[in-house]
């Protein structure tokens, strides 16, 4: 590990005891200004894809190890991605992605005068079963191979949405590769809760354990050990308000604790008007935050 890389681990440690040891900068484009370097990924999804639900087609994303004046540093390498971007012909459905800790709100005002703006938050939960809650005359089951029409519905009520205030993106096709999504989840070990009141699907929610692997979305996100995840919830407009999103996520909860658990995770909008005063409420707070320009010519 090189000084530079040592030192930023200090850090990380300091701002959050729940950061695990930075991994190497990923192979990239090499970028380096103010002390500061760092990397640029390119990420390109198919046409078609599941990714681009969620993502634009293309995706920039900076990796950096910064100097001991964070601010600085953070600030000349996004000058110098930005000239470079100026270089080339930005596409429009791109993005310039960078994630970085929560906590590190120094760095965050250089981002932010840079132009990106957050868009995913990372949040964890210490290890603990749910406060059981329930809602008069709504019962929470797990779902059956019958429930995937209703699932899939509430999956796209949910992406509509996201799309709305966050990085969703209602494409062509988006039923079915939500449907077939779903599909895949429930044959590799993934699970599905939904609420039922009077017969209607008014809420589910989908949850699993995972643990950080190398080469994986979570190594050098979440310390090494298993990890329950909570992945949609999404509860009926109509039924909003009236705690069925707290009676699942309790559930979740539940099931997934075990005395081995290191925690759960949960990714969502901080620009959502729902999803951050929910989820702070059921015990999670921020570790990461993705900031983005979309698309890359914002950058500034």
């Amino acid at each position: 590990m090189t000084p530079a890389a040592e030192r930023q681990r200090a850090r990380f440690a300091a701002l959050d005891p729940l950061l695990p040891p930075p991994p190497p900068l990923p192979p990239g484009e090499p970028l380096e200004a103010g002390g500061a370097t760092g990397t640029i990924t390119h990420v390109r999804f198919a046409a078609g894809s599941w990714q681009r639900l969620w993502s634009p087609a293309h995706l920039q994303i900076l990796s950096a190890v910064l100097p001991l004046d964070a601010v600085a540093g953070m600030s000349a390498l996004l000058s110098a991605w930005r000239e470079r971007i100026a270089l080339a012909d930005a596409e429009p459905d791109s993005s310039c992605t960078v994630t970085w800790p929560s906590r590190d709100v120094a760095v965050s005002r250089a981002l932010l005068d840079h132009g990106l703006a957050p868009q995913l938050a990372l949040a964890v939960r210490a290890p603990a079963a749910g406060e059981a809650h329930s809602v008069p005359g709504v019962t929470v089951r797990e779902s059956t191979r019958g429930d995937l029409e209703e699932i899939v519905g509430l999956r796209f009520e949910e992406l509509r949405y996201t799309s709305l205030v966050g990085h969703g993106v209602v494409r062509p096709g988006a039923k079915a590769l939500l449907a077939e999504e779903v599909r895949r989840g429930l044959q590799f070990g993934g699970r599905v809760w939904i609420a039922e009141e009077e017969g209607l699907t008014v809420g589910m929610v989908t949850g699993g354990k995972r643990s950080p692997i190398p080469g994986d979305a979570l190594a050098g996100r979440l310390p090494p050990g298993e990890w329950g995840y909570v992945g949609t919830l999404a509860v009926t407009a109509a039924a909003r308000g009236r705690g069925i999103g707290r009676a699942l996520t309790a559930v979740v909860h539940d099931e997934l604790f075990s005395p081995s658990l290191r925690g759960t995770f949960v990714s969502y909008n901080p620009a959502n008007p729902l999803s951050p005063v929910f989820w702070h409420r059921q015990g999670y707070r921020p570790l990461w935050t993705t900031w983005a320009a979309a698309p890359a010519a914002a950058l500034r």
